[in-house]
C-alpha cells in the first residue's frame, strides 16, 4: 500500500470516529431534551407561574422564586454594571501599562475564577452577620460580585478591539477625552459590551452557592 493511500485510509478513519462521536454526544443531548419535555410539560401549567410555594404535599406554584430571582439578578446587574463598564474602560484606555491597571487586571482575573462558595462566605462575615440577618441586599452584593469581573473583562477586551484610528479621528477633530470614550468607543464596541452583559446575567442567574 502506497504512502498516500495509507494517508487516506487515516483520514477517513478518524472522520469516522469523529462523526461517530459527535452523533453519539447528539443523540445524548436529544435524549435529555426530550425526557425533559416529556416528563415536564404536563406539569407546567399556569398555577406555577401565578401560585406561592406551598409545603410539601400541596399544590403550589414557583411565583415567589420567580419575583425574587428577577429581584436579586435586577439588583445586582444595577450594583454590577457600572463599576465593571468603568473599570474596563479605565484597563483599557489608562491602565494598559499604569501600576495601578496591572493590580486591578490581576484581582480582577483572581474573582473572575474564585470559587462563587467564597465570595458567599465573604458576603456573609461582612454584611449579613455585622447587620443582624440575611436580607435581598446581601444576596445582590454576593451576585454582583460574581457579576462584576465578567462585565470587566468583556469590556476591556471589547475597547482593545476598537482601532486606534477611531480615537485618534476624535482627537483630531477637538473632541475631549470622555466625549471619545463615550460616544467613540463605547459605540463601536457597544455590540461586544452588551454581549459581556447578557454573559454576567447568565452567571448572576445560574449561581445558588452565594445565597445559600
Amino acid at each position: 500500500m502506497s504512502s498516500l493511500a495509507v494517508r487516506r485510509t487515516k483520514d477517513y478513519a478518524v472522520k469516522v470516529i469523529s462523526t461517530g462521536f459527535a452523533v453519539i454526544a447528539l443523540f445524548l443531548l436529544v435524549w435529555i431534551l426530550f425526557t425533559l419535555v416529556q416528563k415536564g410539560l404536563p406539569a407546567l401549567t399556569t398555577n406555577v407561574f401565578t401560585k406561592m410555594t406551598l409545603p410539601p404535599g400541596h399544590n403550589g406554584g414557583l411565583l415567589n422564586a420567580i419575583v425574587g430571582s428577577l429581584m436579586q439578578i435586577g439588583l445586582a446587574m444595577v450594583i454590577g454594571t457600572p463599576i465593571g463598564l468603568f473599570a474596563g474602560t479605565f484597563l483599557a484606555e489608562n491602565g494598559r501599562t499604569s501600576k495601578l491597571g496591572h493590580i486591578t487586571r490581576f484581582v480582577n482575573d483572581i474573582l473572575l475564577s474564585a470559587p462563587s462558595i467564597l465570595v458567599g462566605l465573604f458576603v456573609y462575615a461582612f454584611l449579613v452577620n455585622p447587620f443582624g440577618g440575611f436580607s435581598g441586599w446581601a444576596g445582590a452584593v454576593a451576585l454582583a460580585i460574581l457579576v462584576i469581573p465578567v462585565v470587566v473583562r468583556t469590556t476591556e477586551d471589547m475597547l482593545n478591539l476598537v482601532p486606534v484610528g477611531l480615537r485618534e479621528a476624535a482627537y483630531a477633530l477637538g473632541a475631549p477625552r470622555w466625549k471619545v470614550v463615550t460616544m467613540v468607543t463605547w459605540r463601536a464596541a457597544r455590540a461586544g459590551i452588551m454581549t459581556g452583559i447578557l454573559l454576567s446575567i447568565a452567571r448572576a442567574a445560574g449561581e445558588t452557592a452565594p445565597l445559600l
